[in-house]
This record gives structure tokens, C-alpha cells and sequence, in this order.
């Protein structure tokens, strides 16, 4: 099973890696984790999110992909071309489902989408 997730820099990777990381273990699944930027200024950040994410993965193979475009775009995109099972998407502070993202995503695509709360 693959299991894709996306992150949103550094600060939110600090705060959601470990449960995502430990959502994958328990699945036994592979975690593809998604930066997505629309710029070259934001490549520092997304790697540095993305090394967050790969150094906590123990137990399961954690394969970081950064990619400059539109976001829901290109998580749609890799999801399919990376034959991504289960797509893992944060809700936003209010814990609001119908988030622009989310919904897009989720519109875009026949891939599973699981709506994970803040933490």
C-alpha cells in the first residue's frame, strides 16, 4: 500500500510527522510525502519539511517528492503517477472540511482521500 501526504513547510512537518509517520506504520504502508512550491524561493523550506518527515520513518520506506506548480494540480498528478492508494490531507485550523484543497482534490480525483484533523 502506498499512502501519500502533503506538507506545508517546516512548521506544520514538526507538528503532523510523527502521526502521519505513525499512520503509515500501522497501515504498513509506504509514505510518499508531497511539497508542493510555486516558486524557486520556496525550495529551502520544503526541503527542509521534507527531511522532517524522512528522518522519522523507522520502520517504513518515507520517500520525499518536491515539485514546483498548482497545488491541487499537482498533488492529483503525483497521486496517479506514483499509483498512490490513499491520499492523506489536513484539515484547516477550524477543522473546516470543505476547505478549497481538500474539496478540489478530492473533485480531481477517484484516489481515496482521508481528511486528517489538526494536531
Amino acid at each position: 500500500m502506498k499512502i501519500m501526504v502533503t506538507t506545508a513547510g517546516t512548521v506544520p512537518a514538526r507538528k503532523k510527522a510523527d502521526y502521519l509517520v505513525d499512520v503509515a506504520e500501522h497501515a504498513r504502508a509506504d509514505l510518499i510525502v508531497l511539497h508542493v512550491i510555486n516558486s524557486q524561493d520556496d525550495y529551502e523550506d520544503g526541503q527542509n519539511a521534507l527531511k522532517i518527515f524522512h528522518r522519522k520513518g523507522g520502520e517504513i520506506e518515507v520517500r520525499p517528492i518536491l515539485r514546483i506548480g498548482r497545488l491541487t494540480d499537482t498533488i492529483v498528478k503525483t497521486a496517479t503517477d506514483e499509483k498512490i492508494d490513499l491520499i492523506l490531507l489536513g484539515l484547516d485550523e477550524r477543522g473546516d472540511i470543505s476547505s478549497a484543497i481538500s474539496r478540489d482534490v478530492m473533485e480531481k480525483t477517484d484516489i481515496p482521500v482521508l481528511l486528517v484533523p489538526n494536531i
